[in-house]
């Protein structure tokens, strides 16, 4: 079993938490609670709300979305697998809206978990990590819009 230290230097090396020491790391450890899924475990359901962001510490997870066409009812899409490092859920901690994907763990996996209230305390105790954990959201909700945007554009010119 890794140190809490050990730990602290592994999470420090994942994008949410870029420019954050290990050592401020500890100072707000305890709000961040640990999540085990089966692989075939629903982690998130489209459509539902909910209340935290989810960081992969091991295994896989598919981003999966409701085909729209009525003859394809209960059908999904897969939209990208995560993995270790990677992180889903952030939007429920930005805005109050249903959740606009499932996420299903494709093998077993490790989570760390953090709350909309969890976010507010490392507000109020570190605003230091606070700013540097939203950068560090904003960055990645910027690169995944991008990657979209890339998307449709190639599907808009491939018709």
């Amino acid at each position: 079993m890794m140190s809490m230290t050990a730990v602290l230097k592994d999470l420090s090396a994942f994008a949410f938490f870029g420019g954050i020491e290990p050592e401020a790391l500890a100072s707000v450890a305890d709000l961040f609670e640990e999540g085990s899924y089966p692989a075939g475990t629903r982690v998130i359901e489209e459509g539902s709300r909910g209340n935290r962001l989810y960081i992969i510490t091991a295994g896989q997870a598919e981003v999966r979305i409701r085909r729209d066409a009525p003859d394809d009812a209960g059908l999904e899409n897969v939209l990208t697998t995560l993995g270790r490092g990677e992180t889903f859920g952030e939007m429920e901690l930005l805005d109050t809206q249903e959740r606009s994907a499932s996420v299903v763990a494709v093998e077993a996996a490790t989570t760390l978990e953090l709350t909309n209230r969890g976010l507010y305390e490392i507000f109020r105790r570190r605003p230091d990590i606070f700013r540097m954990i939203m950068m560090n959201l904003a960055r990645d909700l910027s690169r995944r819009l991008r990657h979209a945007d890339r998307q449709l554009a190639s599907a808009r010119l491939g018709q």
